[in-house]
């Protein structure tokens, strides 16, 4: 009986000491922690992308999997995506979104690898749209195209 109050005791100190500790710690021993890749922001890449950042995510997990990235952390409320490089190789990388004004999303790519901040950025450059193809001048003057007139006070007078 002794034994059962000391484990209740000691789970109820646990549940009750704050949830956020324990999951922190959970991911932590499981290998699923973002802490490090939180770290690596301050050398990230970033790029900005049309549309809202929950279609930007479907579209940023997407591509993430057709490269074959080994997703093992989805956070889509705090628009995080944590990754290994593939499941050979267990480079950390991740991907945090945050919508901006004019229905843009700015995507933050972080990993200790300039390697893999780099890979993933070109991976994900499919989400930009094209740049606009350089237009060459018209040889035909537009309606608007005017050809400048001589006032009346630049005149020539002959005399």
């Amino acid at each position: 009986m002794r034994e059962i109050l000391i484990v209740l005791a000691v789970a109820g100190s646990v549940l009750f000491s704050g949830c956020a500790s324990v999951g922190g710690r959970m991911h932590g021993v499981l290998g699923t922690s973002i802490r490090d890749l939180e770290a690596s922001r301050v050398k990230s890449v970033q790029m900005v992308v049309p549309g809202d950042r929950d279609a930007v995510y479907t579209a940023v997990l997407a591509e993430l999997k057709k490269a074959g990235r080994y997703i093992y952390r989805r956070e889509r409320n705090e628009g995080a995506i944590a990754f290994y490089m593939s499941a050979e190789n267990t480079t950390v990388a991740g991907v945090f979104l945050r919508g901006l004004e004019g229905g843009k999303t700015e995507i933050e790519i972080a990993s200790p690898s300039s390697y893999a901040r780099n890979t993933v950025k070109e991976e994900l450059s499919a989400l930009l749209p094209p740049p606009e193809p350089e237009r060459e001048p018209s040889a035909v003057p537009e309606e608007n195209d005017t050809k400048p007139t001589v006032g009346a006070d630049e005149q020539e007078t002959s005399g």
